[in-house]
């Protein structure tokens, strides 16, 4: 049986206008800007709309004051070259969005739903997906110390050229998520790794953390 691969983001070329820092602000609807060079520590953008527009070098907020962007909703969307010590993103939706070039300390987004969703050349140190719905998601390039599905549902997501330190699943549901290339030092869940494609050489490598997961003495 062939592992499906993710479906990849359709994005809009129209040229977008400029969006200016006043426009960001809860439950608006952004639809073709350009934001670029702005810094968002602080900012409201709860449940706000981000529809056909780029995000370009900008700075979500270090730790102590990241932008709010609980339950937004970004669709046609593209996010280059920018940074996040926290992204504050719980509940949210990626529909059609591409992250690239970006670096995130903490990505706070569980409770969220992400479709047709590329994320490349980015530097992750955690990314919480508890709970959220994955489909048609690619993690490309990325290097992520560790990743969180616990209790995710997770369907046609893959992992090319992309490294994971750690990888949690407890109580998720997989189906054709491509593991394939990855050597995380730990994994958490693999009771839950059902409906996930490895190759033989990761095979060989998790024998360990496999027998370990699941309390198998190997003498």
């Amino acid at each position: 049986m062939t592992t499906e691969a993710p479906r990849p983001p359709k994005l809009s070329l129209n040229t977008p206008a400029a969006g200016y820092l006043g426009d960001i602000g809860p439950e608006e609807l952004l639809e073709g800007l350009e934001f670029k060079d702005l810094d968002l520590a602080e900012v409201d953008a709860t449940q706000t709309t981000f529809l056909d527009c780029r995000l370009t070098n900008v700075n979500f907020g270090d730790a102590a004051a990241p932008i709010d962007l609980t339950g937004a909703r970004f669709s046609g969307t593209s996010i280059t070259d920018s940074r996040a010590d926290t992204w504050n993103m719980t509940r949210a939706n990626l529909l059609h969005t591409e992250i690239t070039g970006t670096r995130l300390g903490a990505g706070v987004v569980y409770d969220s739903e992400w479709e047709k969703v590329l994320i490349a050349d980015c530097r992750i140190s955690y990314l919480n997906l508890r709970g959220s719905k994955l489909t048609d998601v690619e993690f490309r390039d990325c290097k992520i110390d560790e990743i969180d599905l616990d209790r995710a549902k997770v369907s046609r997501v893959s992992f090319p050229g992309s490294t994971v330190g750690a990888f949690q699943c407890e109580g998720a549901t997989l189906g054709n998520v491509d593991l394939r290339g990855l050597q995380p030092h730990k994994i958490s869940g693999v009771h839950s790794l059902r409906g996930a494609t490895i190759d033989d050489t990761q095979l060989m490598l998790f024998a360990d953390l496999f027998a370990r997961e699941l309390g198998i003495s190997v003498e």
